[in-house]
Parts: structure tokens; C-alpha cells; sequence
């Protein structure tokens, strides 16, 4: 089976475990069904007991039962082989391999039904007609999900939606990893936290689901960073003349200039303001986030605690360390240079905040504490 060539795949998958027995089977109900129909009279006295055994088999094979035996041991040895080589595939990343093998385990399917109605000639009889139809119906209702994978398959193979290998997320099902095993019922996912999960591959087709492997592997223009900061307006206020000249003085020290000009820190200036300026130019001119397809510093609706300001950004390394890496390198720098500017994240007060506070609600400070402990 780990050779190069298709036919010798395929009788590899044939002998593979137990599949021998059926391989085996199926070769004898075909050589006997080729035996009958030679005219054995010719060659052989009337008398003769092999032209007697040759009669019962002929008899045997022009049986129904024997043709669906033998129709159902063909669409077993299918299923066995398709199944096998799949898994092969699945291995060699052979996404075309694993199509045409699903493929024709549909199409065994389906031969199977249309050979079972051609042997026991159902469209001939209304009776068997209204029995098939109300089984059909009742086997269309407990194997519907089976129809919908079958669907769904051909719709993500044909349309190159789906790969081994594959990121993808599905948040309905918390899925979240890589594709390791398609099949036409079912998608194999290798979640990040070492989990593995198993989801209808119908699932796909009907739900809502983010493959992400084109950003993983560059095809993109960044990986995407969306955070937003909630500051406390607080400390939202007009720069004074004295602090227009620290920030210029703190700014001409570093060379922030580059990214927030000298000319827009002033008296009467807004410190938010400024700071967003600062923080948008100073990503357009960082190394590792890319300009497209979009690059955005904006304030979002207020709050009761406080104004969120969001940062959507994309950065060029993907891979997971690399990007975690750079996006905490950014938020630390978000979160040192709001001070710059007299600004403050927004934190509910803790208990810890509650106990240091100066503000008293009563002449005497409190001593229930103390007073329990003695």
C-alpha cells in the first residue's frame, strides 16, 4: 500500500487485515457466476456429475439471494478498500486521493440500492411499490444526516473549502485546531489544548465555521489584533502650558516627534486626543503591523466605565508564538505611553482599593476587626 501506483494500492487495501475473506469471496461468487455460463453439454456426458453440480450452481446463481449476496459483498469489498486507501491519503496530505475515494463510496452505495430494486423487479409491482416507497422514506429519515455529510462533502471538496491540515474554528461545537481525517460523514479535528474532536461534516455546510490556514500560512496580509483599552475620563482634560512643555521636552528626548508632531502639542490641546494621534502614527510606522487592509485607532460609545478605545490592527507574523509575542509587546507599549499623556486604564475598585481609601463615612475610622479579634 506505500506504493507509488494506484493498482497496487488498491489490492494491498484488498488483503489488508480481514478484508482478505471478503476479497476472497467475492472472487469465487464471480469465477462460479463465469463458470455458469459456459455450456458445459458439449464437453461432458449428460450423466456427468459435474454437469449436475454444474446445474445447482447455475440454479444458486440465478437466485436473487445469491445476486444480492453477492451485490452486497461488492459494495462491502468498495466500502473496506475506499476506506483503507483514505486513510493513506489522509497520511500523504492527498486531498484528491481522499475525494475520489468518497466518491466512489458513494457511488457503492448507491449502485447497491439501484441493483436491489433491479433484482427483486419492485417498480413491477404496486405492492412492493408502496412497501419500498414507505421504506425508502423511513430509511431517507433515519439516514438523513448521512445525505447532508454526503452533500456537504462534495460541496467543501469541489469548492477547495476544506484540507488536511487545515486551522479552522467552529464555535458552535468549540472547536478549534486542525483537520486531520475527512470523510463523508465526518471531520476529524486536532484541537489546540490536545484535545481531539469528531463533528458532523454536515455541520460545515449549515453552521458557521472560520478556516484560517491562508493567514496561517502568509496568503494574507497580517493576522488580526483587536483590542480595546476602556480609559477613565477622569483624566480626560485640556493640556496646561506646563504640560504642553513636558510632553515637548519628554518627546524630544525619544524622538516621538516622528509620530506625534511638535506643532499639535499645545495649550488647550486634549491629552486623548493627542494620544490617539500618537498611537495610530506610531503603528503605521511599526515593523511588524501591516498597513492593509485596514489600520484603525478609534473611540468607541461611552461606557459607565469609561471610553473604550479600540485598536484594529494586522500584524505580518502569524504564527501563533510570533504573533502573541508582538500583540503583548504592543499592548505593554499602549499601556506605558498612556501615561505620557496623563491618561488612566479604567479599574473597578477592589477590595484592596476600598480598604486604602482616605475618604470616611464616619468621624471614627473603623475597628470591627480589631475588636473581633479580641
Amino acid at each position: 500500500m506505500s506504493s507509488e501506483r494506484g493498482i497496487t494500492r488498491i489490492m494491498g487495501a484488498m488483503i489488508y487485515k480481514w478484508w482478505w475473506l471478503v476479497t476472497l469471496l467475492f472472487f469465487v461468487m464471480a469465477a462460479l457466476s463465469l463458470l455458469s455460463l459456459y455450456n458445459w453439454q458439449k464437453c461432458l456426458n449428460s450423466e456427468s456429475h459435474l454437469i449436475r453440480i454444474h446445474d445447482f450452481i447455475a440454479m444458486a446463481i440465478r437466485s436473487k439471494w445469491y445476486k444480492i449476496i453477492f451485490l452486497t459483498i461488492s459494495a462491502s469489498l468498495v466500502f473496506g478498500v475506499c476506506n483503507t486507501l483514505t486513510n493513506i491519503y489522509t497520511l500523504r496530505k492527498n486531498e484528491n486521493g481522499i475525494t475520489w475515494c468518497q466518491i466512489f463510496i458513494l457511488l457503492g452505495i448507491g449502485l447497491w440500492i439501484i441493483g436491489f430494486i433491479w433484482i427483486f423487479d419492485i417498480p413491477k409491482s404496486d405492492k412492493s411499490a408502496t412497501v419500498f416507497g414507505i421504506v425508502g422514506a423511513l430509511l431517507a429519515w433515519i439516514f438523513q444526516d448521512k445525505v447532508k455529510g454526503a452533500i456537504a462533502f462534495l460541496h467543501l471538496r469541489l469548492h477547495h473549502l476544506l484540507n488536511i491540515d487545515d486551522w479552522i474554528q467552529v464555535p458552535k461545537y468549540n472547536v478549534d485546531g486542525e483537520v486531520k481525517r475527512v470523510s463523508l460523514t465526518t471531520v476529524t479535528i486536532y484541537n489546540w489544548d490536545t484535545t481531539t474532536s469528531t463533528i458532523p461534516i454536515s455541520a460545515l455546510h449549515s453552521d458557521h465555521f472560520i478556516n484560517l490556514q491562508n493567514m496561517m500560512e502568509g496568503k494574507t496580509y497580517g493576522r488580526r489584533m483587536f483590542k480595546s483599552f476602556i480609559l477613565d475620563t477622569g483624566w480626560f482634560h485640556a493640556l496646561s502650558k506646563d504640560e504642553a512643555e513636558q510632553l515637548n521636552k519628554q518627546f524630544d528626548g525619544d524622538g516621538t516627534h516622528a509620530y506625534l508632531p511638535e506643532t499639535e502639542i499645545h495649550e488647550g490641546a486634549l491629552n486623548a486626543h493627542l494620544y490617539r494621534m500618537y498611537l495610530y502614527h506610531w503603528l503605521m510606522n511599526h515593523p511588524h503591523i501591516s498597513q492593509q487592509p485596514r489600520l484603525v485607532v478609534r473611540w468607541l460609545e461611552q461606557v459607565e466605565s469609561g471610553m473604550p478605545l479600540q485598536v484594529y490592527a494586522f500584524l505580518i507574523d502569524s504564527n501563533l508564538s510570533s504573533f502573541e509575542w508582538q500583540q503583548s509587546q504592543i499592548i505593554e507599549h499602549i499601556i506605558e505611553s498612556l501615561d505620557w499623556f496623563g491618561l488612566r486604564l479604567y479599574q473597578s475598585p477592589s477590595a484592596y482599593d476600598a480598604g486604602n481609601c482616605n475618604v470616611f463615612m464616619s468621624d471614627k475610622p473603623a475597628n470591627y476587626r480589631k475588636e473581633a479579634e479580641q
